[in-house]
């Protein structure tokens, strides 16, 4: 009598696409946002275009030391590409350490002091937009 055989399928994804679901498609949306071939990306990277495809697929897992590199690249923290949740933003903030810490104390404000601020920064920025427009400078 001849055994049965059974084959069976994985329940699970690989731990590759389990450990980075979306870190593919945010590298190659950056990539390509700078115009960038998976080569060019590559020769930056001192890798190859296929490691950038496998990256992309989503079938390969950067190192540690790779995804700061990327950060530094693409100007966003690691945090980026580990987490669905965080916003793309340039790694440092500001860059004026005063303008930084004056601006971590704006949540203690009262929610109409909040208000005037956003108001008050948004009529600076409408008003070198004009500027720039008019050719006045920056």
């Amino acid at each position: 009598m001849k055994e049965a055989v059974f084959k069976t399928a994985p329940i699970l994804a690989s731990h590759v696409e389990v450990a980075m679901p979306h870190i593919g498609q945010k590298i190659q949306a950056l990539r390509t946002a700078k115009g960038w071939t998976q080569g060019e990306f590559a020769k930056k990277m001192h890798t190859t275009a296929s490691a950038v495809s496998r990256w992309e697929a989503g079938r390969s897992i950067p190192s540690g030391e790779t995804l700061a590199e990327w950060a530094r690249l693409f100007d966003v923290s690691v945090d980026y590409f580990l987490f669905d949740d965080v916003p793309r933003q340039p790694r440092g903030g500001l860059k004026d350490p005063e303008l930084r810490q004056q601006m971590e104390q704006i949540d203690d404000l009262d929610p109409e002091a909040r208000a005037g601020f956003k108001r008050f920064l948004k009529a600076l920025i409408a008003e070198k937009k004009i500027k720039e427009a008019l050719g006045q400078g920056k």
